[in-house]
Formats: C-alpha cells, sequence, structure tokens
C-alpha cells in the first residue's frame, strides 16, 4: 500500500514505544488547534499554528540520528537540509488534515475500535488487551479519549489516502513494460582477481618508498592522545543494591493498582441517525424512533434493523457488544454508563449523530489484590526502585561535575564510584566501548576538557552516565620513515598490485569483448573455468560459471548485479563487458551473454496493481504540492534556534 501519506503523518506524535515495536496513531495535527505560536519561530498553515514542541521533537530526533552518522560534526549542509524536511513534513501533515476536513470524511465507531485493536503493541498472544492499552497510553500521557480522537483522524487521512489511490490505474502495454523491466533476467558470468596475487611481483625501490610517504603524510602522524580518566554511574549497579521488603512492594501496588483493575462493562445496543444537512429534522425523527423502542413489548432489535443507519451494527440488532466506557464515542459513554439495564434512552447526541440506546446487561469491575499479582510486580519494582534512585544519583553526579570541575575525587567520593583510567586515549582505537560514542569523543576533544575540567555528565545509553577527565595530551606528530618503513612498504605495494589487477582485468576484458572464451582469458591470468576443489587460496582467480540472475538476486553480489543490469544488452553470439574494483583492490570482470524480460500475463493483477501504486504514489505528492501552491504558509525564521 501507499506510504507517502503515512510516512508524513508519522512526523507528527507518532509515538514509537520501543519495547513493543508499536507505532501509535497519535497524529498531532488536532493537538495543534489551540496553541498559539510566537510566529517568528513557528509554522502557520492556512491560520492553523503547527505545535512548536512537537516540530522541535522531530528535529532533535532526525538531528540525533544524523549525528551518529557525522562522529567528527554535522556538516551544515546536512542540518539545513533535516530542518527543510521536518518544515515539509509538518506542512504536507496540515495540508492532508485540512483536506478531510473540508471533504468532510469520517471514521465510523467500529472503524475506531478496529484499528485501536489491530495494533501489535496493545495485544497479548495474538489477542487485544486491555491491560496493555491502558499501561502504554498512561505511560504516554494519554488518555483513552485523546487517543480515539487522534486515530479516528487517522483513519480519515487513510480514506483520503485509498481515494487517491483507487483512482490510479494502469494501461495492459504499460504494465506489460513493467513486468517486462522488473522481471527481467540476465545470464552473467564473472571472475574475481584478487589484488593479492600481484603483490609478490612489487618491488619498489628507496625512492619509490620516499615519494610514498612525502605523499602520505596523514597516515602517518602519531594519534591526537590523552590520557583519559573517569567515573561511570550505572542503573544496573544502583540495581543490585535494591532490596525487596512486603511494604515497600505493597506501596508501589498501591501507586499503580489501576492497571490491575478490570473496569466495568456494559453491554448495549443503538439506533443511529447520522446528522445530515437539517439536523432538527434528524433530533425529531429519532425521537420519534425513541418512543417506539420505549413502548411496551417494543422488539429494539428490529427496529434497530428497520431504522438504524449504522449498517454494520443494524444487522445485528443495533448490538454494541460489551464495551467498557472509553470505547464509547463521547456523549454515547456517558449516557450508556448512567442507565439500568434494561431501559431505554434517547435521543443522545454524539458528534456524528443521534443514537437511541437500550442497556441490556452491567459487568462490575474487578480489581486484582496484591497477593495475586505480587509475583509480576517484584522485578517491576526492583527496575523501577532502581531508576528512582539511579536517577536521583545522576542529578548529584550532574552537579557535582560542575562544582568540583578540576578533579574526579570528590565525585567518586560522594556517589561510592570507581575513578578509571585509559592511557592513550585515542580516536580509532580498540578495546573501549568510550571511543565509539560520538558524545565522548566530542567532549575529550572540546576545549574545556583538554583545558582541564571535567566533562558534564554524558549519557552513553539508558542508564548509563559517564563524567570524563583528559591530562598528558599529546598533539600528533609525523612519524620518521625509518619508524614506519614496513608500513609505507606495504601500503606502497598494496597501491601497486591494485593497479596491477586493473590492468590486468582491463586486458582481459578486451579479450572477452573480442569474441575470446572465458576458459581461453583464464589462461592468461592464472585461472581455469574449472570447478574448484575445496577451499580455494587467498589469491587464487576465482571464476563462478554463467548463472541467470534477476535484479533482486540475493546469492551474487551487489555489485555485479548492479553492473550487470546497466550494461547494454549483447548482440547475437556476442557478450557485454563490464568490471569493478571492489574496495580491497579487487577486481571484478564479468559479462552478460543474454537478456531475458520478464513474462506478462494479461491477467496479471498483481503487475497492474503494482504499477498502479507507482502512479498513485506520484499523484499524491502532486495533489499535496498542488494544495501547498495555493496555501498560505509562514515559517518562522528563528524556528530552529
Amino acid at each position: 500500500m501507499l506510504q507517502w501519506i503515512n510516512d508524513r503523518m508519522k512526523v507528527l506524535g507518532w509515538i514509537i514505544l520501543l519495547p513493543l515495536s508499536l507505532v501509535f496513531a497519535v497524529w498531532g495535527v488536532h493537538g495543534i488547534v489551540d496553541f498559539t505560536a510566537n510566529m517568528d519561530r513557528g509554522i502557520k498553515v492556512n491560520g492553523q499554528d503547527a505545535n512548536l514542541e512537537q516540530v522541535r521533537q522531530t528535529y532533535q530526533q532526525r538531528l540525533a540520528e544524523a549525528t551518529r552518522a557525522y562522529p567528527e560534526g554535522l556538516p551544515d549542509a546536512v542540518k539545513k537540509s533535516l530542518q527543510q524536511a521536518v518544515v515539509d513534513d509538518f506542512v504536507a501533515t496540515a495540508l492532508i488534515d485540512q483536506k478531510v476536513n473540508a471533504l468532510h470524511y469520517s471514521a465510523s465507531d467500529a472503524d475506531v475500535v478496529a484499528s485501536i485493536k489491530s495494533y501489535e503493541g496493545f495485544q497479548v498472544g495474538g489477542a487485544f488487551n486491555k491491560d496493555a492499552y491502558y499501561a502504554l497510553l498512561k505511560a504516554r500521557g494519554y488518555s483513552p479519549e485523546k487517543f480515539e480522537a487522534e486515530q479516528r483522524v487517522l483513519l480519515k487521512a487513510k480514506a483520503l489516502e485509498g481515494s487517491l489511490f483507487v483512482s490510479s490505474f494502469a494501461t495492459p502495454k504499460e504494465a506489460q513494460w513493467l513486468t517486462g523491466l522488473t522481471g527481467e533476467t540476465r545470464d552473467v558470468s564473472y571472475v574475481t582477481l584478487p589484488a593479492g596475487r600481484f603483490v609478490g611481483a612489487q618491488k619498489p625501490d628507496a625512492a619509490a618508498l620516499q615519494a610514498y610517504y612525502d605523499a602520505h603524510h596523514d597516515d602517518y602522524m602519531t594519534p591526537d592522545a590523552v590520557h583519559l580518566s573517569y567515573v561511570e554511574l550505572s542503573v544496573a549497579d544502583v540495581a543490585a543494591e535494591v532490596a525487596v521488603d512486603d511494604a515497600g512492594l505493597k506501596s508501589y501496588y498501591d501507586t499503580i493498582k489501576e492497571r490491575f483493575s478490570e473496569p466495568e462493562k456494559r453491554h448495549a445496543r443503538h439506533i443511529f441517525l447520522a446528522t445530515g444537512s437539517d439536523e432538527a429534522a434528524t433530533k425529531k425523527k429519532a425521537a420519534e424512533i425513541a418512543q417506539l423502542a420505549a413502548a411496551p413489548k417494543a422488539d429494539f432489535a428490529a427496529l434497530a434493523q428497520q431504522y438504524s443507519q449504522d449498517t454494520e451494527s443494524a444487522s445485528k440488532g443495533g448490538d454494541l457488544g460489551m464495551q467498557e466506557k472509553a470505547f464509547l464515542p463521547a456523549g454515547v459513554r456517558d449516557a450508556v454508563y448512567a442507565m439500568a439495564p434494561g431501559t431505554i434512552n434517547g435521543p443522545v447526541k454524539s458528534p456524528f449523530g443521534y443514537h437511541i440506546i437500550q442497556l441490556v446487561e452491567v459487568v462490575p469491575g474487578k480489581q486484582k489484590s496484591f497477593e495475586q499479582v505480587r509475583g509480576q510486580l517484584e522485578p517491576e519494582y526492583r527496575r523501577s526502585e532502581a531508576e528512582r534512585r539511579f536517577s536521583e544519583r545522576q542529578e548529584k553526579l550532574e552537579q557535582l561535575a560542575f562544582e568540583s570541575a578540576s578533579s574526579l575525587e570528590p565525585i567518586a567520593k560522594a556517589l561510592k564510584l570507581k575513578v578509571r583510567d585509559v592511557a592513550d586515549f585515542h580516536k580509532g582505537m580498540s578495546g573501549s566501548d568510550l571511543v565509539t560514542n560520538a558524545k565522548v569523543v566530542t567532549a575529550v576533544w572540546s576545549s574545556d576538557v583538554l583545558g582541564g575540567a571535567n566533562s558534564k555528565a554524558i549519557e552513553l545509553s539508558a542508564g548509563r552516565v559517564v563524567v570524563l577527565r583528559a591530562s598528558d595530551h599529546k598533539v600528533p606528530a609525523l612519524e620518521p620513515l625509518v619508524a614506519v618503513q614496513a608500513r609505507v612498504e606495504a601500503a606502497l605495494k598494496r597501491e601497486l598490485a591494485a593497479k596491477a589487477a586493473s590492468a590486468a582485468a582491463n586486458a582481459l576484458a578486451q579479450r572477452l569483448l573480442a569474441g575470446e572464451s572465458w576458459d581461453a582469458v583464464l589462461k592468461t591470468v592464472g585461472g581455469s573455468t574449472a570447478p574448484v576443489k575445496g577451499a580455494p587460496a587467498a589469491d587464487a582467480v576465482q571464476f563462478t560459471p554463467v548463472k541467470s540472475i534477476a535484479r533482486a538476486e540475493k546469492e551474487t553480489p551487489r555489485d555485479i548485479v548492479t553492473g550487470a543490469f546497466v550494461l547494454t544488452p549483447p548482440a547475437p553470439g556476442r557478450v557485454s563487458v563490464g568490471q569493478k574494483t571492489l574496495p580491497s583492490g579487487d577486481v571484478v570482470v564479468y559479462t552478460v551473454s543474454a537478456v531475458k524480460p520478464g513474462e506478462y500475463k494479461a491477467d496479471d493483477v498483481q503487475a497492474n496493481r503494482k504499477l498502479a501504486q507507482n502512479y498513485s504514489a506520484e499523484e499524491i505528492e502532486a495533489y499535496v504540492a498542488g494544495m501547498r501552491a495555493k496555501a498560505k504558509i509562514s515559517i518562522g525564521s528563528t524556528l530552529f534556534d
């Protein structure tokens, strides 16, 4: 299915709960309406203000992800690109929200409930679990009512997506072209010429070594190193100190006991009339039906089948099933939970129309006792208490790092931590996970830390924090040639060997283009088309005979697949030839001897649908671009300051 709208909806409040791999449908456009932004720092689309906090959160998340790829510092161009992408996403999402409202898209109560129950994070053993539902909502500060409302917005946007999708189509000729292209296979053979095979023949003299050394001074500098000292506070160490007793566990249970409650459920039926252009007439009609339903011996189920416009429940006599209060729409939920079994209430107004309600049954709520849940509470309490203590100590750690900026000893003494050391700490070293952390590397080589001050508290990962000190700073210096001659010679030989491998590959490719066989050309480089018995030597010429590969081939190296599919199809009886130098210096030469297009069948629904989806994605982008061209958009100049 199309992803374009969904990708943009996610940026405005999709909540990612990593422990359960759950993506909540919390689309934040409707959380924006009452927010008044400072327009020098905000985004306004057709008079609608974007939630500045959400804009910042989205940008910070993307910035953090990008920073991991640039440990030396994020380039300004990348940062500006991220900012533009965030603005574009928020504008597009606001425009989509405004459009679905203008077109009066709606989502039924049944659709909302079904959507909520479909999320894996709310399920236990493959079935919806209310405990998981309430716990996850509470953890993220969402009430069921707010979540339901935002879910309804998401469903309306999906309806717009669907309407655009069904309007897209592909002709049989276009589908045939796509199938021929995507299903195409090519007959490919290839050989790998290892650069290592040519190393032994390289005999650089002293002048060549000196020239290579002079051209590569940066490769022979001593590392920029410091003596690193640090203290580490971890939640794992704190957890080991936590003792569990009944008093503490009971107190913890009292703070979260609502999680173990079984809310009251009510079984109701309803007759629904949607609010049309004449609300007064709808309300009058609902009142008349309510009188019929309240009459002695009235058959509510039959009346629902006759009058209700909620087609799904009408076919079942208006039956809404056993529902918790949170799953009923506003207006209806209060009415149902104020009724006595067997009574009729209506007309009751909801955001969607008028309801006549019959309460069938009430199932009281239940509360699991402390004794019933003690077993599952203990590890949870231990973790919660450890996190609480860790948070307190982290705050103290941050305070002491600032107050005792010239030493780690006061921190270690106050928090009972050990001062640890890494001699000659430098970028690229192994044996320490600190050097792979971009925050640590940035802090160590900051002017403050190199100047003798403690670093701020740095979070290595969730529940793990360090404070750093650096001393004995050793600035990079060029090592003399005599000290690194062996490294220089090895590097130069590798470079020369790679060039020799490339030259051999060029000669081999020319022979293949001239019509020589693989068997003949391989003999010139010490190879053969014969199958190799056992594991080949590291510098052996390795030949792979012809095989038919597709674009999505997994077994063949990706470089070869990509190269083979950009070669011009060969003339009859000839081959097309390509070559690729790998990062190792090895060179691959490959041939394409035949090209076969994918087979199209007139009844291939999948091919037609795939092409229609491609067209639909383009149409959606054009659709939003058209809305944006007509929209009044204001973007604050200091939005990301």
